[in-house]
């Protein structure tokens, strides 16, 4: 039997393989978490969104825990766009670089500098590559809204990438009847940096939370409720004499 001589050596060997058997796994990992997650995930508006053949970088509230995976299925999976996006804890988690994430510690000014520039590349070499940004920073309740933006922090991204568009990301959370929740997201359309990005980020969630969405696309269909998958009708005959 051949030998690879490290975990190194053998992940070095896979990565280059025609299918990458690890990047298949993650996406697989991804699904079946999305599956259990939620019954249904939908696009409000406009589907599929303009997005312009430039670098962009998606916008995004912070209040779910599979926001990164609600990220991925809209940019990746079904809108076939190169994503990334920067992990604080990525060494807890580092198979998710096998779908686009970068290590982003907040304790290490070298290795985010590292993945600035690495992000810059991507643009370069990938221009139609989505970045996805969380400016609330950490996992934050929806109760509490959608947390002040330093735009400070915006005007050091726009000078790093200045040919990308920016693009709000709205992302809801809600119950329809199911025994898991649904997502709904929305978003864009594209622009320039405005100072503008949390007024347009925060009506794009509030109005997510209206039931009556006129245009739904189902992004994703999630394992069906139990109240859809049984029904014990049959046994009403014998159950009538307890009434």
């Amino acid at each position: 039997m051949e030998s690879f001589g490290s975990p190194t050596a053998f992940f070095a060997l896979i990565h280059d393989s025609p299918v990458d058997p690890v990047r298949w796994l993650v996406e697989a990992m991804l699904r079946f978490d999305l599956r259990r997650a939620f019954r249904r995930v939908y696009w409000v508006g406009e589907w599929p969104p303009p997005l312009p053949d430039a670098p962009v970088i998606a916008y995004a509230n912070h209040h779910h825990f599979y926001d990164g995976h609600l990220g991925w299925l809209l940019f990746q999976e079904r809108l076939d766009r190169s994503a990334t996006l920067w992990m604080a804890e990525w060494d807890r988690f580092p198979f998710f670089g096998a779908v686009g994430a970068q290590p982003f510690p907040p304790d290490d000014s070298a290795r985010r500098a590292a993945t600035l520039r690495r992000t810059a590349r991507r643009f370069r070499k990938t221009p139609k590559t989505v970045l996805i940004y969380y400016p609330e920073g950490t996992l934050r309740p929806p109760d509490d809204g959608i947390a002040p933006f330093d735009p400070d922090r915006f005007q050091r991204l726009g000078t790093l990438y200045p040919k990308a568009q920016w693009f709000p990301l709205a992302i809801h959370v809600t119950w329809r009847g199911h025994d898991r929740p649904t997502a709904v997201l929305t978003g864009g359309p594209a622009h320039a940096l405005d100072g503008q990005e949390h007024e347009r980020l925060t009506r794009h969630w509030h109005d997510l939370q209206r039931a009556d969405h006129s245009s739904l696309h189902c992004l994703w269909e999630g394992r069906s409720s139990l109240a859809e998958r049984w029904s014990f009708s049959f046994a009403a005959p014998f159950f009538e004499r307890y009434l």
